[in-house]
């Protein structure tokens, strides 16, 4: 008991979600004995709820791992008997609460099914990872739109930028000031918060969307090539011009964006990015840039200069 309590008391200090989530479901695969363990994130895309593996356990490619049972929404909490790898096997699928709202699934199979007080400790084990995650959340997120922060950024990128290249893009709301001026800004957030809906559904597999400040937004790829991110760009770029705001009407969106790797700041990355979109905004808007594209036709010499010192939070 001792040492599940300073484990537990150890996920408090964490501040990373990737290290969290990680350090949470090995703590709960170890305590239930656990065949196979799945933490699933909880979203929603075009009203319905959409499910993505965070963690599973034992990991992918490890002998003797199964594969995780299809979750097309939210199963009815509590067992589920069924065979798994030719077994019997008990799966059970708790809800995960951040303090509003369901925010995960926890799917734990197993030879038996839990004793009650198997069923008592796991739940508060759930409760205290729920609220730490409820906490991190509100620190990281954009009270607006609901976004991820300006302030989570660097965290999120040294993640991505340590584990595979990417590609980083800088996105503004074309004429946004004329928005607020024109109906005023109650309309002004309620663009930013539809805009902040449709990058959650267009960009659902994106290591990060961050609400950066004012109009602008950033969106990191981890693992993508230019090309690659530039279809999935421009997708959500035509989406967001085919979509009537309300009362606003059309609106459009300006994207540049650059490749980064392992030795690049978020800072440098950003300031890349920044000058493709600097050319997007100039060159008519609504429209995706990339720098590399951009360097190689010769066309940011002499444009401007990006800033390596931005500061980013």
């Amino acid at each position: 008991m001792t040492d599940i309590l300073e484990t537990i008391a150890e996920l408090t200090h964490l501040r990373n979600r990737h290290a969290l989530e990680l350090a949470f479901a090995q703590l709960v695969y170890r305590l239930a004995g656990a065949s196979c363990l799945t933490l699933w994130q909880v979203g929603r895309q075009g009203g319905e709820v959409k499910l993505r593996p965070q963690v599973t356990l034992p990991a992918a490619g490890q002998e003797g791992a199964e594969r995780p049972p299809a979750l097309p929404e939210c199963p009815g909490y509590g067992p589920v008997y069924g065979r798994r790898g030719g077994r019997k096997m008990a799966r059970q699928v708790y809800p995960i609460h951040d303090g509003a709202r369901v925010c995960g699934l926890l799917e734990i199979t197993r030879a038996k099914a839990f004793t009650r007080l198997e069923e008592t400790l796991l739940a508060n084990v759930i409760k205290v990872y729920g609220n730490h995650a409820g906490l991190l959340d509100y620190g990281e997120r954009d009270e607006l739109t609901g976004l991820l922060n300006r302030r989570s950024f660097s965290t999120a990128f040294s993640h991505a930028s340590g584990q595979v290249n990417g590609v980083i893009a800088v996105a503004d709301i074309d004429f946004f000031k004329r928005i607020n001026d024109e109906f005023g800004h109650p309309y002004g957030d309620e663009v930013l918060i539809l805009m902040a809906r449709l990058m959650e559904e267009a960009l659902e597999a994106a290591d990060g969307v961050f609400r950066f400040g004012g109009e602008e937004f950033l969106i990191l790829l981890g693992g993508a090539a230019p090309d690659e991110a530039f279809a999935v760009l421009d997708d959500f770029r035509a989406r967001v011009e085919e979509t009537q705001f309300p009362q606003v009407g059309r609106v459009t969106i300006s994207i540049g964006f650059a490749t980064f790797g392992c030795n690049d700041t978020g800072a440098s990355a950003f300031g890349r990015a920044d000058e493709a979109l600097y050319i997007a905004k100039k060159r008519g808007r609504n429209q995706v840039q990339c720098h590399e594209w951009l360097v190689a036709e010769g066309s940011l010499a002499g444009e401007k200069k990006a800033n390596s010192d931005v500061e980013m939070f």
